[in-house]
């Protein structure tokens, strides 16, 4: 079967397993050229699979068509896909649909984390809105983080595939519309803002929460973000929010009831 695949690196390991298969993946489309799409190029060049960063149009698509491509799968992509008449458009999606649509669902799965899973279900017009196909539950651990949880669902993504493309005809018509969604927002970044005033529990929380996207700290009049932090409870007589110590390597702010270590490696300005 010939594939076009459309993601980046959140479900790469689905990329990995067609390509493993010996599927035909004859174009992959990815997301800018960042990091979040460097597993997905390195497959692509170790595997001499074309790949491009471009929006495709219909009239592209269409010409995928027509050279044999029976399969659209969608994973993590930026872009709407115009529809075409592809034989089988799927898309792969982080929760438990109809609950949890939208473009970055993954930190408000430390939330609610009943409906962490995977989703394939059909494209449609409407945003992670098509007929469910198959889908999994992927368990919240007690101190779960974003980091953590991502890399179960990539696991999971995969072998939910596998099980999908063992049947698949079967599993294509037997999906099921979708009824009483819930629609989380993309992440703001004031959602993002670590106050110094919070007790450790919640600054533990936004770090688990927010992981690999980064906390943002104000130091010295500028906004950061820092992807490595820890908070740990600790008395202390220092106001809130000064710098107690620093290194080379670390830094280290009171907080309400504690001290939050940073790891200078992981800080970068805010645009």
């Amino acid at each position: 079967m010939k594939i076009a695949y459309f993601g980046n690196n959140l479900f790469s390991s689905c990329l990995k397993y067609l390509i493993d298969e010996g599927f035909q993946v004859i174009r992959v489309y990815k997301n800018s050229p960042d990091l979040s799409s460097s597993v997905v190029s390195r497959l692509c060049e170790k595997n001499q699979i074309p790949s491009v960063e471009n929006q495709p149009d219909k009239e592209e698509l269409d010409n995928l068509v027509l050279q044999g491509v029976e399969m659209f799968i969608v994973a993590e992509y930026l872009h709407i896909l115009p529809e075409t008449n592809v034989k089988y458009a799927i898309n792969i999606h982080p929760t438990r649909l109809p609950m949890g649509r939208g473009p970055t669902p993954l930190p408000y799965l430390i939330k609610y984390p009943e409906y962490s899973g995977v989703t394939i279900h059909k494209l449609a017009s409407m945003v992670d809105g098509g007929d469910v196909i198959i889908q999994s539950d992927v368990p919240v651990s007690k101190d779960e983080s974003i980091t953590t949880l991502m890399v179960k669902l990539h696991i999971d993504a995969v072998n939910l595939l596998t099980v999908l493309l063992s049947d698949l005809d079967r599993f294509y018509e037997d999906a099921l519309p979708q009824i009483n969604h819930s629609y989380w927002p993309s992440i703001d970044i004031g959602d993002r803002i670590l106050d110094w005033k919070l007790s450790t529990n919640d600054i533990n929380y936004k770090v688990r929460s927010f992981g690999f996207l980064g906390l943002v700290v104000k130091l010295d009049n500028l906004l950061w973000n820092a992807k490595h932090i820890e908070a740990v409870e600790c008395g202390h007589q220092y106001e809130i929010g000064v710098v107690i110590f620093e290194d080379e390597y670390l830094l280290v702010i009171s907080s309400n009831d504690g001290i939050v270590c940073i790891h200078k490696n992981s800080l970068s300005l805010v645009a």
